[in-house]
């Protein structure tokens, strides 16, 4: 299965969990919070689930089986965020919705991810390189992207090529900000702050 293929699959799965739940934003925008979130604190999982109840404006209370699936979520995120990022997939509906569903969900999941890097409190620590900020402009400007269903097949190749620029800026991100894994360097002064 390819990462697209992987993702793909966790949006269906994540929308069939949270939807009767009521949430009110999609699987996209929730793990674009969630990596937003992770880029500027860490995160334990009693402040996630609080997270999740807020920003999804739940109606329910989820279960024992969906509340260890989020857990699993922070877990595997942040994992993924940590490693080689190879396995970090964006959670995007499949290639057979319409183009406007698909642009509509990156819009969303970057919407998430500044939410969730606001809330973190990065941007209030100031002194943010100007890469850093040109990435944080970039996604605000998808956010407000539109896309008619008709320039699908014209609109494919673009639309794959800003969600790999989505992709890579947020592990950049990360590797900037973000908690590093137990053996990583701490000294987040020295960190590499390059945006591919």
């Amino acid at each position: 299965m390819t990462e697209i293929e992987r993702s793909e699959n966790e949006f269906d799965r994540w929308d069939e969990l949270l939807d009767p739940l009521g949430a009110v934003n999609s699987p996209a925008e929730l793990q674009g919070m969630l990596c937003g979130r992770l880029c500027g604190n860490p995160l334990n999982e009693a402040d996630w689930l609080r997270l999740v109840e807020d920003f999804m404006a739940l109606t329910e209370t989820p279960d024992s089986a969906t509340t260890d699936e989020l857990i699993k979520l922070l877990k595997d995120t942040k994992a993924q965020l940590q490693g080689e990022g190879f396995s970090f997939a964006l959670f995007l509906p499949d290639d057979e919705q319409g183009m406007s569903e698909r642009v509509e969900a990156l819009s969303q999941w970057c919407h998430g991810f500044l939410s969730g890097f606001g809330d973190a409190g990065v941007v209030e620590r100031g002194n943010l390189p100007e890469e850093v900020n040109d990435t944080l402009s970039d996604f605000a400007a998808i956010v407000q992207i539109e896309a008619d269903d008709n320039d699908a097949a014209s609109g494919e190749a673009d639309f794959l090529e800003v969600a790999e620029y989505v992709r890579l800026s947020s592990l950049s991100l990360f590797q900037a900000f973000g908690e590093q894994a137990p053996d990583a360097p701490q000294d987040k002064a020295n960190r590499s702050t390059t945006l591919h």
